[in-house]
């Protein structure tokens, strides 16, 4: 047993130490913010738009956005022609984050020769908390869909159609989703797009009215959009742009949901983006999804706030738009309703072209033509070409190789890539194609930061020969130019470069050789990652370059999540002082029963083939534990409330003796660990309640145990400091924090110490005012009035029993009491003439019932060496009462987003639902008769007390990780069977 104490103390200060690193390596190790800063070219105005019904959200309103007009623009007023787009700001957003789309858009407007431009709206939330507290959400989403009808009343020409497209930033994005649940508003909204927004679950879940606002938009959404969900079939990485259900449906006019008609794309931010992680961003409603770092012409990671004002992706988001706007006889700009189209465009610019051309390309015989026999073939032209150059690769020639990748620098968008018939020309004996079928939609541009366009293509050599048995040569155009341009070329055999690999296990250390060293020349090769699922999980892929031609290099990888859609990730290497290295992870949760061996997680390497490397991997440690810290950081609070818990069941029938050193020490019974035993039997207790289906089903969260126990493990170490910490402050700054709670809340000296007095002698009376004050303002404020004084109560009751403690002490040092048996006479003799001086000015009366007085002190005292020792009781058992402190500050830390609210919404008169009141009125009404009773008191039921301390623990882990809004509802329990228990014992007691 001690061997295995002294394993979970180690086990738990590496779980904090690697959780303290994992947060700080997250913030540390991130990759630098490439976007570029988007500039308005005039001053930005805004124009506030009258609502019907306005005056029912006082502090909400809406903007229509221009530039550079000296005359007020009022389109209630004008004739408004352009196609309409709403920005939805997010949690906390302001409504002039729309200033780098609108103002790009003006910008393109003027250089459209069709006449297409876009009025952009904009919406002021008052930059509420949305993120946090959900009844903001419900308000919002009633005022976006008042703008959506006034909006359409100025535009009432197309107002018959799907006119609208909404564009959500955070937050902004869901409310932009669940419009989509009335019917009325839905049919006129053509696209939305959200970024960076969780869409199917929050990132906190804080307050059940965050949770019913998601339970309801996706229970709505159901009914009106066709979901897609991956199986165990999925894998995108074969075909990266499989249709959706919904497309599929519509396409075959089978019968679809009533709004598959609006197109759905979700954006997200990538690894820079440290609020909103990537697998939140997607939806199973969506019709497309896209990671920043893989949208063509953006390729790189934005964060969560730069995303609203990155040039790159602001310009890619216009242009969609612009591309399915159309402009009608009267001149005024409608957005296509024809979805496939709008899809297929959207892909073009989001993900990349993949309509396949239909058409052929004339090609003459006077080109410069060339025909290329070699594996391997490398071509720049430094001073660029003053005529196209043609370049012949034979379908025919290499049977036994099947793949074939070749790159081109520096080509720009034209079409370079194509598949032809080759015939010699009669006079000249030249190899030549006069007709030409473009591949382009094979080609993948690849991020290549601030250097020369790098685009490549990987094509299967014996599906072309089988499909296409006319062909005979792949062709390669250079076209013309006065810049560096060139090709590289690579057939192989797949066999040679398909390398499987499988994640080590997190306990191995040892680094692996995939590839031990390339050729030359070699552009590309292929990983397959078996056993990566779990998304803190990680591979570190190292890439090291061993000898280059040329000091600097470029090696991109694109990693391929094969059940995860829209989620490529494309990271670059350009010189040697860049850590050579890549971490492969998965964005969300594989499905059940998959088989990553048959579907493995995929990269890509495409090499620089001046170089020649080695490949080798190993498991990603740092990388893991800041995945680890992003993706559970949530459970946190449900491991805290459960080792409080655990904790708890230990104090209520342990008690330490009166005047023992023990005593003093609140923290007692903080470092356990029998906590551990609970997270085990939960993951047995899950199966259980599974497989009976009698109790509700308890939350999907199928991840390793190892998870659990860090997090656990780490929460165990929290509340440890905590204690430690609340043990320090009551002892040493409990009269700061006595003048900082006067100066709080304006009491006086006096009126504080009455009120403390009332707490202490009456705490129902004290009881009674902080449940009113919770009425009558919100729950967090009466939890923050009962914390502050019950914490200025323990805190004086420590000093009392400290000052009393150190003084027995004192007197029993000088008696002698505390020395050998056998004191010296000379000793004694001393003792008596310090206490006869410290008994000066009293009658000798007093002096002998004094000292009759403090023998029987000592006699007892002796006496009491074999008899039973005085327990702690009431205010004097310090670990209990410091115990409830720390669940009643996170009851109040749980309840400070709703308090936020109420705070702000308290100017406006505004009526906001409070999740939390009817928990916290439980905890202080259990609170005050805890204190009256003068808990706790050694009574009978303990082990009951301690079966149902153990069950709330238990349901913590299997139903508050997630929902942490529960919580509340688990702390009322817990306080609440503690006044019973106690209560209970004391009215059986009297009645006895």
């Amino acid at each position: 047993m001690f061997m295995f104490r002294n394993c979970v103390v180690l086990l738990v200060i590496g779980s904090i130490c690697c959780f303290i690193y994992g947060i700080i390596n997250l913030y540390v190790d991130v990759e630098p913010n490439a976007c570029r800063m988007t500039y308005m070219f005039e001053q930005p105005m805004f124009s506030r738009v009258r609502t019907k019904n306005g005056e029912l959200f006082p502090n909400y309103r809406l903007f229509y956005y221009y530039e550079g007009v000296r005359d007020p623009v009022d389109p209630l007023t004008r004739r408004m022609t352009g196609a309409p787009v709403i920005f939805v700001p997010g949690n906390s957003g302001s409504y002039k984050q729309v200033r780098s789309l609108a103002s790009v858009a003006l910008r393109k407007a003027l250089s459209n020769e069709a006449g297409i431009h876009l009025d952009y709206y904009t919406i002021d939330y008052d930059e509420e908390l949305s993120a946090l507290y959900g009844g903001y959400l419900y308000h919002q989403r009633r005022y976006l869909e008042l703008c959506i009808r006034t909006i359409l009343s100025l535009y009432k020409v197309h107002s018959e159609q799907p006119s609208i497209v909404l564009i959500g930033h955070s937050m902004g994005g869901k409310l932009a989703q669940s419009v989509l649940t009335d019917l009325k508003i839905g049919q006129h909204i053509n696209t939305i797009i959200s970024i960076s927004t969780p869409l199917d679950q929050p990132v906190v879940n804080l307050d059940a009215q965050l949770n019913a606002f998601y339970a309801q938009t996706d229970s709505a959404l159901s009914k009106t959009r066709t979901a897609t969900l991956p199986t165990t079939r999925t894998n995108v990485c074969n075909s990266l742009h499989q249709k959706p259900p919904n497309v599929q449906k519509m396409a075959l006019q089978e019968t679809s949901a009533k709004l598959d008609n609006v197109l759905i794309i979700s954006t997200g931010g990538g690894n820079r983006d440290l609020l909103v992680r990537p697998g939140l961003t997607a939806s199973k409603f969506n019709d497309l999804h896209a990671m920043t770092s893989a949208i063509p012409r953006v390729s790189l990671s934005c964060d969560h706030l730069s995303a609203v004002w990155c040039l790159q992706f602001i310009q890619a988001i216009n242009s969609f738009l612009f591309s399915i706007a159309q402009v009608r006889a009267d001149r005024s700009v409608i957005f296509g309703i024809e979805k496939q189209r709008n899809l297929q465009l959207a892909l073009s610019h989001f993900v990349k072209p993949t309509t396949r051309p239909h058409h052929t390309m004339s090609l003459s015989v006077a080109n410069n033509w060339n025909e290329e026999r070699r594996l391997v073939i490398n071509k720049y032209f430094a001073n660029g070409l003053k005529t196209s150059f043609f370049e012949l690769i034979g379908l025919k020639r290499h049977k036994r190789y099947k793949k074939l990748a070749i790159e081109t620098l520096n080509v720009g968008e034209s079409e370079w890539l194509f598949g032809c018939t080759a015939q010699i020309h009669k006079e000249t004996g030249q190899t030549y194609c006069e007709k030409a079928t473009p591949l382009i939609h094979l080609v993948q541009r690849l991020p290549n930061r601030e250097r020369e366009p790098r685009s490549i293509a990987v094509l299967d050599l014996h599906n072309l020969r089988n499909t296409y048995l006319e062909w005979t040569h792949v062709l390669v155009r250079l076209p013309a130019g006065s810049g560096h341009i060139g090709y590289n070329l690579d057939i192989y055999d797949p066999r040679e470069r398909y390398v499987n690999i499988r994640l080590p296990r997190w306990y191995s250390f040892a680094r692996k050789v995939a590839v031990n060293e390339t050729l030359q020349g070699t552009l590309h090769y292929r990983l397959h990652i078996s056993d990566l699922f779990d998304p803190y999980q990680s591979l570190r892929v190292i890439i090291e370059p061993l000898q280059c031609l040329n000091p600097q290099y470029r090696v991109t990888a694109r990693l391929c999540v094969p059940w995860a859609a829209g989620f490529e990730r494309f990271q670059t290497l350009t010189s040697p002082e860049e850590k050579p290295q890549l971490f492969a992870n998965v964005p969300t949760l594989l499905p059940k029963y998959y088989n990553t061996t048959q579907n493995p997680v995929t990269i890509d390497l495409y090499l620089d083939p001046i170089c020649r490397y080695r490949i080798s991997y190993e498991y990603g440690y740092s990388s893991a534990l800041s995945r680890l810290v992003l993706e559970f950081y949530g459970w946190l609070p449900a491991h805290l409330a459960c080792v409080l818990l655990i904790v708890l069941r230990k104090q209520v029938s342990t008690y330490q003796e009166v005047g023992s050193f023990r005593s003093l020490k609140p923290y007692t019974g903080f470092l356990q660990y029998t906590s551990l035993y609970v997270v085990t039997a939960c993951r047995l207790l899950k199966k259980l309640i599974l497989s009976s289906r009698v109790l509700p089903a308890p939350e999907p969260l199928d991840y390793s145990i190892n998870v659990s126990i860090l997090i656990h493990c780490a929460a165990i170490a929290v509340t440890s400091v905590a204690a430690l910490a609340t043990w320090l402050a009551l002892s040493l700054y409990g009269n700061a924090f006595y003048r900082l709670a006067m100066r709080l809340t304006q009491h006086s000296q006096g009126s504080s110490n009455i009120l403390i007095s009332v707490m202490t002698h009456l705490p129902i009376t004290y009881g009674i005012l902080t449940i009113a004050t919770a009425i009558g303002t919100c729950s967090g404020v009466g939890l923050l009035l009962a914390f502050v004084f019950y914490f200025l109560m323990l805190s004086n009751a420590y000093k009392d029993y400290l000052e009393d403690f150190l003084w027995q002490k004192a007197a029993k040092l000088v008696r002698g009491t505390l020395g050998e048996p056998a004191a010296t006479g000379a000793r004694s003799q001393e003792t008596g003439d310090i206490l006869s001086a410290m008994d000066d000015g009293h009658s000798d009366d007093d002096k002998q019932q004094q000292q009759e007085d403090e023998e029987e002190e000592m006699e007892a005292a002796q006496k009491g060496n074999g008899a039973d020792s005085e327990p702690c009781l009431g205010l004097q058992n310090f670990p209990f009462h410091v115990t409830l402190l720390l669940m009643l500050l996170m009851q109040l830390l749980l309840n400070a987003p709703s308090t936020l609210a109420w705070v702000r919404s308290r100017r406006l008169g505004i009526d906001l639902p409070d999740p939390g009141l009817q928990p916290s009125i439980v905890i202080l009404v259990s609170l005050s008769l805890l204190l009256q009773f003068r808990a706790p008191q050694k009574c009978s039921g303990h082990w009951m007390i301690s079966i149902l301390l153990y069950v709330l623990a238990g349901i913590v882990l299997l139903y508050c990780q997630a929902a942490i809004y529960r919580l509340n509802f688990v702390f009322a329990g817990a306080f609440a069977l503690l006044s019973a228990q106690q209560g209970l014992w004391i009215l059986w007691h009297r009645l006895a």
